[in-house]
């Protein structure tokens, strides 16, 4: 009787280490997900700091353009 008690605690035990194994494996994914994802986030930003720089330069030139076109006093 004592050795089924032994038997079943080593089962849970084993059964405890294999979810732990799991888990650990899991966090480990989603620790590298997550710095996938603030390396991707990060990359999308400086894209979008570069974009609405390039928008400011295109409404500034703009701005130029159509100022000279005030400038030709055209009826």
């Amino acid at each position: 009787m004592a050795l089924d008690n032994l038997e079943q605690l080593e089962a849970r035990i084993n059964q405890l280490l294999e979810r732990h194994e799991k888990v650990k494996k899991e966090k480990e994914l989603a620790e590298k997900r997550l710095q996938q994802k603030e390396g991707e986030s990060h990359q999308l930003k400086g894209q979008l700091r570069q974009y609405e720089r390039e928008r400011s330069e295109i409404r500034e030139k703009l701005e130029k353009i159509l100022g000279h076109f005030d400038r030709l006093d055209l009826p």
